[in-house]
């Protein structure tokens, strides 16, 4: 999730939000202001619970803030590179580059945020404690009360076993130095998110057949449930990538490439070049020698109809040479991963020279393979079209 305003750099970290953190400050204080604070301070103008409601949801917004901050700057110590927080509707991530070296690292990263959230909610109610000795109004109390409660809350909430809460790092941590195998743990704490959010989607639609009071209730809790489901699905997805792509090298995956001629017909670049050599990639040379126009796999040709064959030129069928992108033969594959957005090909260059490609095809199979790479010993199983 992106960031919608820069809010700047705390500690050295810098900090935005997204606008849905807006909205859920907004309906946090609309629903302070309308249910909560009349009921537990009656007799105040209506003015009085807005601006109420609205300090509560800001004292919210530092909770959220600080149990980000005690990620990152933990994070920072032990030595990840922290690349920024973002606050959005379900508290916010810490973008962290890279992934933790080892279980225990992972454990103080996860830990600390609940903890702050823990020690900030006890703090409230410490001072609620004391106001109330001193007679502090009803509606100060009431709001101290809520925000020392929803801390303890989203603490305990985060601390549920479940990825991608906090707690799903607890045990991702857990499961990784009790067996030694990161993917087993992944596979684990993915597993546990996907059976959490399923039981919440459930329970949220069982608590809307019972009666209007709970139906927003149910509805919220179904769509927190919904995204722990689809978000433990998707870190489930990247640690299947993370753990395919493991000590692969661009070497590992790379197609032959060849050169040839752009501007003769399909059916000549097929009986003077491609033809016997599936799964290459081939670099078309402009008229005259003049660099390269283009790029084309030789099985592309497939496309173009037979009757066609002695009036379509591979140029034709080719993609620009701006749709690629270039690595090299000893960088890992999981580096170069980022760089593929948007990119059809990655050309592998060794000294100046193109010595291999990959498309993302080739990773995509490597990942549904579980990591057995299709090669015998080292480059493109030329078997494979």
């Amino acid at each position: 999730m992106k960031d919608s305003v820069r809010l700047g750099r705390i500690a050295g970290v810098t900090v935005g939000l997204n606008w849905s953190l807006l909205v859920m400050v907004a309906l946090v204080a609309g629903g302070l202001a309308d249910n909560r604070f009349p009921f537990d301070a009656p007799g105040r103008p209506t003015s009085a619970y807005v601006v109420a409601g609205v300090l509560t949801a800001m004292g919210l917004f530092i909770g959220v803030l600080l149990h980000e901050l005690g990620h990152a700057m933990v994070a920072r110590r032990l030595g990840l590179a922290v690349d920024g927080i973002t606050l959005n509707w379900m508290g916010g991530v810490t973008r962290i580059e890279g992934d933790a070296p080892r279980p225990r690292t992972e454990f103080a990263v996860a830990v600390v945020g609940p903890l702050i959230s823990l020690l900030f909610g006890g703090a409230l109610w410490a001072v609620r404690a004391m106001v109330d000795s001193a007679g502090s109004s009803a509606l100060v109390l009431s709001a101290l009360a809520w925000l020392a409660g929803i801390n303890v809350i989203l603490a305990v909430f985060n601390l549920l076993p479940a990825a991608p809460l906090d707690g799903g790092r607890v045990l991702h941590s857990g499961v990784w130095a009790a067996t030694g195998d990161r993917w087993k743990a992944t596979r684990a704490a993915g597993g546990a998110g996907t059976v959490l959010g399923a039981a919440m989607i459930v329970a949220g639609f069982a608590m809307t057949t019972r009666s209007a009071s709970y139906q927003m209730n149910g509805l919220f809790i179904s769509f927190i449930g919904w995204w722990l489901l689809a978000s433990a699905r998707a870190e489930r997805s990247v640690g299947a990538v993370h753990h395919a792509l493991d000590g692969v090298h661009m070497a590992d995956l790379m197609r032959p490439v060849g050169a040839a001629p752009g501007w003769i017909t399909v059916r000549n670049f097929v009986d003077t070049y491609a033809g016997g050599k599936p799964g290459w990639v081939w670099m078309l040379e402009n008229w005259g020698g003049d660099g390269y126009g283009g790029l084309v796999l030789g099985d592309a040709v497939g496309s173009v109809p037979l009757p066609q064959w002695d009036l379509v030129r591979p140029s034709d069928i080719a993609i620009p040479v701006s749709a690629s992108a270039g690595a090299g033969p000893g960088e890992a594959a999981l580096d170069v991963l980022g760089r593929m957005a948007g990119k059809q090909v990655i050309l592998v260059v060794d000294g100046g020279r193109t010595v291999g490609a990959v498309l993302p095809s080739d990773i995509e199979a490597l990942v549904k393979m579980g990591g057995k790479r299709p090669v015998a010993s080292k480059g493109w199983n030329l078997t494979r079209g």
